[in-house]
């Protein structure tokens, strides 16, 4: 008898346990789990696939999101390509000194993991300017960089000095023993909250800080390249033909150099060289790839020019006049950004379009903005910054043509005007009247043609309204 109540029971239990598994929903720990993007000002999802290398109707299906019209800006979607792994996608621009091995260190990474979803076939492949793809566990503590070990340190005494056991930095360094730590290695470490921040020294003991702001290098853009260093004496080099004068500012550890690529410059691989000494007698030079970026320019048609403005001999007048103008002041005027040369700012015509005149071949190119007149009082011409005049006359295609210099190699320039306010030699303040706006040179209509130089390339002057530089 008990044993058949035994076997009952039994019976019962099992039913009940196969019963609840059936109808119970499978656990969330069996979904596949995706990387995933937060979508953000400006994105578009097809650009969104592009870049993961899938597709629109793929991110909308493995979502379930009805339309694209579903997804605003702060929405985490799933990335189809990026199955296996979880956490959020961020991206961010190889600098100088970047190598596989650190960027995976920051990103929690393996670097072969890296390579991975980023397509990578070898280390070397990592050109400053180009986009990277990182993945991050939002639940990680965060990994930056927070001293260098230098000649003479030990793992022991550098560890007790960063508040870390040796164990924790040899881990997140990655490193099979002290041996694998050489001399003037940035070193990361794990931190909580404010850290506050370390100074490191990846190229020289006295180089602080090396890094180009305004990432990726662009036809027709204005780039700074960055040192910060207590003993600096002196610094140069260039981008691929385009050399780098690096200026102090003021009395503070910063150098800068300003850097402008031709709207016609061939897009592609070029190498960046950076050298300098120390007070101390050291030196140090780097050598690194970078990648110059196509910049989004349109075609323009230009009917009813006088054809004498365009003969070989005027454009070489302007030319080599604006070029010879390479006199600049080692201290910079212009405060952060420039303000607008007009009173109502009315664009006619855009930067670095591609241009025909009278129906001609598409060899040039807008260099500077265009603002047409709204009414007939409002026709002064400002100046975009502090400066001193450097050229104030007339020439074949400019006009009646204004230069002014605002230093670091950086300067302004205002063409077809009627009249001209200002002569050589005189300092001008931001918003001062310098000359009225007219249609002398090659112009088919009264405006004002302003122009941004630097280092004797026509640089985006739109970019100036509302960029900061440095």
């Amino acid at each position: 008898m008990r044993k058949n109540v035994y076997c009952s029971l039994t019976v019962l239990l099992v039913t009940i346990f196969l019963l609840v598994n059936i109808f119970l929903p499978v656990k969330a720990d069996d979904e596949e789990v995706y990387a995933e993007y937060t979508i953000e000002e400006g994105d578009f999802l097809s650009i969104v696939a592009m870049m993961f290398n899938t597709t629109v109707d793929d991110i909308l299906s493995i979502n379930n999101i009805p339309d694209v019209n579903a997804i605003s800006i702060g929405t985490r979607i799933k990335i189809p390509t990026l199955a296996g792994v979880e956490g959020s996608i961020a991206t961010r621009y190889i600098n100088i000194g970047d190598t596989l091995d650190t960027l995976s260190i920051l990103s929690g990474m393996e670097p072969a993991k890296l390579g991975e979803i980023n397509t990578l076939v070898s280390p070397t492949e990592l050109y400053i300017g180009s986009l990277l793809t990182t993945i991050s566990n939002d639940r990680a503590n965060a990994i930056t960089a927070v001293s260098n070990f230098e000649a003479g340190d030990s793992l022991l005494v550098k560890s007790v000095g960063l508040g870390m056991s040796p164990a924790v930095l040899q881990k997140v360094n990655r490193a099979e023993g002290v041996w694998d730590f050489s001399d003037s290695q940035v070193l990361f470490g794990k931190t909580a909250g404010d850290s506050g921040t370390f100074e490191t020294h990846s190229v020289a003991p006295f180089v602080d800080v090396i890094e180009i702001k305004q990432l990726p290098l662009t036809q027709g853009e204005t780039h700074v390249v960055h040192v910060n260093g207590q003993n600096i004496e002196n610094l140069s080099g260039s981008v691929g033909s385009y050399p780098l004068h690096f200026y102090r500012d003021n009395d503070s550890d910063d150098w800068y150099a300003m850097l402008g690529i031709d709207a016609m410059e061939e897009v592609g691989l070029e190498q960046i060289n950076i050298k300098g000494n120390s007070l101390d007698g050291e030196s140090f030079e780097m050598n690194q790839p970078i990648i110059i970026a196509a910049g989004i320019f349109t075609n323009e048609v230009v009917e009813g020019v006088d054809a004498s403005t365009l003969e070989e001999e005027t454009n070489a007048i302007d030319s080599n006049t604006v070029h010879n103008l390479t006199q600049t002041s080692p201290v910079r005027t212009w405060g952060t950004m420039m303000s607008y040369p007009v009173d109502e700012p009315y664009f006619v015509s855009g930067f670095g379009n591609r241009r025909t005149y009278n129906n001609g071949v598409f060899h040039n190119y807008h260099s500077g903005v265009d603002f047409g007149v709204m009414t007939a009082s409002n026709i002064n011409i400002y100046a975009a910054a502090d400066g001193t005049v450097l050229f104030a006359g007339e020439l074949p295609i400019h006009g009646n043509f204004t230069v002014i210099d605002h230093g670091w190699g950086v300067y302004t320039s205002y063409s077809h005007q009627s009249q001209l306010l200002v002569t050589a030699g005189q300092e001008v303040k931001r918003g001062e009247t310098i000359g009225l706006i007219g249609s002398t040179g090659r112009s088919v209509g009264p405006h004002l043609h302003w122009e941004v130089i630097v280092n004797s390339i026509y640089v985006n002057p739109t970019t100036w309204l509302s960029t900061q530089f440095p």
